[in-house]
This record gives C-alpha cells, structure tokens and sequence, in this order.
C-alpha cells in the first residue's frame, strides 16, 4: 500500500503562513509578495513563491496550514461577552496605573453599557408638515422668514 506522503512545511513556509495570517486580520495593507519578503524569501522569487504557497494545487500543505491558522485565530478572538468586559476591565485598569482617568472612565463606561447598566434613548421627533398644528406651522413659518429677512406681502403696508 503506497500512500500520499504528507509534506512537512519549511521554516520558510510557516512564517509565511504566519504572516499572511497576521496580515489578514490585522490593519495592515501588505501585499502577498511583501509577506514573502518579511517571511525571507529572496525578493527576486518572492511573486513566484507567494503565488505558490496560497494556491492548493501547488502546495496544499502550506495552503492548509493558512486555512488552521486563520481558523485556531477566530476561535481565540471570538468576541463574547465575557472577552469584551474582560478586554475592558484590561483597559481601564492600564489606563488608570498611568494615569489616564479620562480612558479609564471610558472603559468603565462602556463596561457597563455591555453588561446593561445603561440604556441610551433617543428620541427622534421629526413632525411632517401634515403632523403640525397651525400654530406650529404659523411658528416655522415666521422662523424661515425671520432668518431668510422675508416679509410678507400684508406686512408691507
């Protein structure tokens, strides 16, 4: 019985993968070459071997391995309840060893609006024209005139 040989990844290979993960989920805006540059491959081939190693066909260990990371890096980063106060109680807490009280308060705020200690509410009146009493459209009326130096034409007399 002959079976598939499982290729093992180059060092080359996982810091690759590592990067292009890290570059995916992050701010940055590199490009799969750049990855393969800051992962050592010389710049001449680093197209080539970007191109390579997030194509299945070509090298389906190192695409699977990018395929691992991406998903062990959702299950750590998974936003929960529980992960988000704790991020926050972080934050407030380094804030306040240094002296940031207007960040730590803010922390502290927001650690209560997740756990529902406050409710906003807004509220949004905004009448037609057909839901204004005639005073109110007597009232708006005079404002429009009174800013745009309107008189009216009983006025004038």
């Amino acid at each position: 019985m002959t079976g598939k040989k499982i290729k093992v990844l180059t060092e080359l290979e996982k810091r690759f993968a590592q990067l292009f993960v890290e570059n995916m989920f992050s701010n940055e805006t590199l490009t799969n070459t750049d990855i393969a540059i800051a992962a050592g491959y010389a710049k001449e081939s680093a197209h080539q071997r970007a191109y390579e190693n997030t194509t299945y066909k070509l090298k389906p260990h190192v695409y699977t391995y990018i395929e691992e990371l991406k998903e062990d890096f959702r299950v750590r980063n998974e936003v929960t309840k529980e992960k988000h106060m704790a991020r926050l109680e972080e934050i407030r807490k380094t804030a306040f060893e240094k002296g940031q009280l207007h960040t730590a308060m803010n922390a502290e705020v927001y650690r209560g609006k997740a756990s529902g200690l406050y409710v906003e509410r807004k509220l949004i009146a905004n009448k037609t024209l057909e839901d204004k009493t005639e005073e109110e459209l007597e009232a708006e009326l005079k404002r429009i005139e009174d800013n745009f130096g309107i008189r009216r034409e009983d006025e004038t007399e």
